[in-house]
């Protein structure tokens, strides 16, 4: 055989060889090349990558004319090796082979720990994370282990560092709605890159009030990732395969209290109250024999007006309606620590569910790295590990997904509970918030203002003081009143001697007397001290017990300590039992913690609120939100 017939034999024989070895070290020269701009995201995102490297890297060595060449100084290297090769060059090579292949793996990682350990972990892309109040402990939890996961990947550095923050409802869906305005930066915080809401029915309505501002809600990828059914937490087990109706007459055969989270600040409890009315086929006289025993529950148990958090730590006796999740996590001690009494989830065969939608918002301006992390938040929800820690969090993964604990009889659920996860229908809670409106109760509510004369000091450079701050709050919080509600104002002290209290306007019906109360505010001139106090005895008075079909409150504004001398505990005494939620919001130098009156609030029902000058009107119409607004009719 000819020197050239032993080329062209090599040359064959190496053709496979060579042409893999192109098509990878074109592929690996491009793969680096983009990789350094960034890890892809998504697992079709690596697929793209891949190919188009392979692809583009054989093209190019093709486009060069090096292939043949290549070719041709392999097989020469080919031919060679089959007349001269003994086993110990073999053995040579194939040594050097596994221990260039060695050192691509080692050296990399080396290289990268030496870096980190001269100059530490590069900075991880920022991800805002805007969820509800009720989801923020267990949306940490969930967040955090996506870091973690991030940093397993590469080698201790995690990717993202992701900030959690909680919003009611009605303050994250205005939010979105528009655009994110700064009133939105003040009260809620940083513009989200991913929206965790309770439900797709928030969503929804952020898009159509969207219309009202004349924005684009920027939603980049929207689907949902878990669920959690409206259930009924009760301290002993009642028979199975039952309707909301059917448990609606049990609990009431067997005298049970029933409490649920207030639709105004829980997107639990417009679930309850939708998923009721709808078993309950209720007409405006049936919810209101709906709302009347709910609100006769609360007040017997001094339960607050809040969240399924807020009732559940509460304590008492009564059963709570609520979802699966928040009394898992009741039962774990989460939140309020371990439970005086555990309780067992009852699933109704007709309840409904939230949805737990991913929502990332792909606003302009956002970094690159930011929108990858938010797309890879997302990716790693759906994936198996993500979806682990779901079930870790108390919720229902999507899809086909074996859970486990905490959803167990351990914490008093079902791992095998069958319910329907569609996401609400938008109508139906609708129709039922609206009849919600026309059956709970109106508010009686007497405002106390503090004229001390610190309030008198000045918020900004017009010379507004802390008291017009406050009145024109209070004016604000007034348009939230129906005809059906009654209020009445009160300051403290009753005159520049700081003692005792004066009437402004006595409780009365709400319809007409908005301008009233804003001319007597104005016509105040404050001085003197802060009998707090007393404030609270006078006012707890005036109002008086609550007949039953209103929410009798008091609630107080100041911005300083009690001087009236008297002792909170003796306040606690002889406000407690009265009836009347009492309500502190406390500005200035005034805290809630050095008020000492956190149980006097808490033991009503009530609670006590800190409020910056900046915020007070957010948190005079929240708390408001509360106790009046409803249908006239």
């Amino acid at each position: 055989m000819t020197d050239d017939d032993g080329d062209n034999d090599g040359r064959g024989s190496a053709r496979p060889l060579v042409s893999l070895l192109v098509v990878v070290s074109g592929a690996l020269g491009i793969s680096l090349q983009q990789l350094s701009a960034g890890t892809p995201a998504t697992t079709a995102s690596w697929v793209l990558l891949i190919v188009g490297s392979c692809i583009g890297g054989a093209a190019g060595i093709l486009a060069t004319g090096l292939f043949e060449r290549l070719l041709a100084w392999a097989g020469f290297g080919w031919a060679f090796l089959r007349r001269r090769t003994r086993m110990r060059t073999v053995v040579v090579a194939a040594t050097a082979c596994a221990l260039a292949v060695a050192a691509g793996l080692v050296i990399p990682v080396a290289y990268e720990t030496l870096h980190r350990y001269l100059y530490g972990c590069p900075q991880p892309a920022a991800v805002r994370v805007m969820t509800s109040v009720e989801q923020l402990a267990a949306a940490r939890r969930v967040a955090g282990a996506y870091e973690v996961a991030t940093a397993e990947q590469h080698h201790g550095c995690p990717t993202a560092d992701l900030y959690v923050y909680g919003a009611g409802p009605t303050e994250s869906r205005a939010a979105v709605a528009s655009g994110w305005l700064n009133d939105a930066l003040q009260r809620i915080g940083p513009r989200a890159d991913v929206w965790l809401p309770d439900s797709t029915l928030d969503v929804s309505a952020a898009v159509a009030a969207s219309a009202r501002f004349g924005v684009a809600v920027p939603i980049a990828e929207q689907r949902s990732i878990a669920y959690s059914p409206i259930v009924l937490a009760a301290p002993t087990a009642l028979p199975g395969d039952q309707q909301w109706r059917q448990l609606w007459a049990e609990i009431g055969r067997l005298g049970w209290d029933v409490v649920r989270p207030d639709p105004a600040v829980s997107s639990a409890g417009v679930l309850a109250t939708a998923a009721l009315y709808a078993s309950l086929g209720a007409p405006v006289a049936a919810a209101r024999d709906v709302e009347q025993r709910l609100e006769a529950a609360l007040d017997r148990g001094r339960y607050p007006l809040g969240t399924s958090q807020d009732l559940l730590c509460h304590g008492g006796t009564a059963a709570v309606i609520t979802t699966e999740q928040a009394v898992v996590r009741y039962n774990q001690g989460l939140g309020c620590g371990p439970p005086e009494r555990p309780l067992l989830v009852q699933y109704p065969n007709d309840t409904i569910s939230e949805d737990h939608p991913f929502v990332r918002l792909a606003w302009d301006g956002v970094a690159a790295t930011t929108t990858a992390a938010a797309a890879g938040f997302g990716a790693w929800l759906g994936s198996d590990d993500g979806r682990r820690e779901l079930v870790r969090a108390g919720l229902r993964p999507t899809g086909l997904f074996a859970v486990g604990d905490p959803l167990t009889e351990q914490f008093g659920a079902h791992a095998g509970a069958v319910f329907d996860r569609r996401a609400p229908q938008p109508k139906a809670v609708e129709d039922a918030l609206r009849l919600y409106e026309r059956a709970h109760r109106p508010g009686r509510v007497l405002l106390a203002l503090d004229a001390s004369g610190s309030m008198q000091a000045g918020v900004d450079r017009a010379g507004t003081t802390r008291f017009q701050l406050a009145s024109r709050g209070v004016t604000g919080a007034l348009d939230l009143m129906s005809d059906r509600d009654e209020f009445g104002l009160r300051i403290f002290p009753a005159d520049g001697r700081g003692a005792g209290t004066r009437e402004l306007l006595p409780i009365g019906p709400a319809a007409g007397r908005k301008q009233a109360a804003a001319d007597a505010m104005a016509a105040v001139r404050p001085a003197g001290g802060t009998p707090l106090l007393q404030a609270i005895l006078d006012g707890a008075r005036d109002v008086g017990a609550s007949p039953g079909d209103r929410i009798a409150s008091l609630v107080v504004l100041t911005d300083g300590n009690d001087t009236s001398g008297r002792s909170p505990s003796e306040v606690d005494a002889q406000v407690r039992g009265r009836g009347v939620r009492v309500f502190v919001v406390a500005i200035g130098e005034a805290s809630c913690g050095t008020l000492a009156l956190r149980d006097v609030t808490a033991h009503t029902g009530g609670g006590c609120y800190d409020a910056g000058l900046d915020t007070l009107d957010d948190v005079l119409v929240a708390l408001f939100g509360l106790l009046w607004g409803g249908d006239t009719g």
